[in-house]
């Protein structure tokens, strides 16, 4: 499903048990990152984890598809949910991630896909939008309103007040 704007940071914060991928995407590398990021460690905190982590090549999955549903269908040998992590993802996985969630393994296992900019006809990204087990979040570069929040919330955080010229001046030059 698209995840709208609205529900993305309860869930970057918290992933919905009944979720099994969650696919991070968009222009803004940095934003992707970040999410995606924060989803893995919301699922397992030390992500150098032998046990619980997997990370799977995106260029080398479409050569053995089946290392996915392996991985997703593996248990954690000292308990918690499983994390698998895909980097770099596009088109090339995106029919094994159709398949996927078309008959997903057994499991709790959780996927995070990240990727660049994705176009709306992008296989990848349909299979998210389509997979009711699956949220798809794009990360766009941020516009006035964005950077304008970004530093109110720093400023906060910091205890720094700063007068409505100062601020406008402080976004049009991010």
């Amino acid at each position: 499903m698209k995840l709208p704007p609205a529900r993305i940071a309860a869930f970057i914060k918290a992933p919905d048990a009944g979720m099994r991928a969650a696919l991070v995407y968009g222009p803004d590398s940095g934003l992707v990152k970040e999410r995606a990021g924060k989803i893995a460690r919301a699922i397992c905190s030390d992500l150098t984890h032998a046990f619980r982590v997997a990370a799977l090549d995106a260029d080398a999955l479409p050569k053995d598809p089946a290392r996915l549903n392996d991985e997703a269908a593996s248990l954690s040998l000292m308990g918690g949910r499983r994390l698998v992590r895909i980097q770099d993802a596009g088109d090339n996985v995106g029919a094994i991630f159709d398949r996927f969630f078309k008959a997903p393994p057994p499991g709790d296992a959780f996927i995070v896909v990240s990727a660049g900019d994705l176009p709306p006809r992008s296989s990848l990204r349909k299979a998210f939008e389509a997979a009711k087990t699956a949220a798809a979040i794009a990360c766009y570069l941020d516009g006035p309103r964005e950077l304008g929040e970004l530093a109110r919330e720093v400023f906060t955080a910091h205890k720094i007040t700063a007068r409505p010229e100062a601020m406008q001046y402080l976004v049009s030059h991010l």
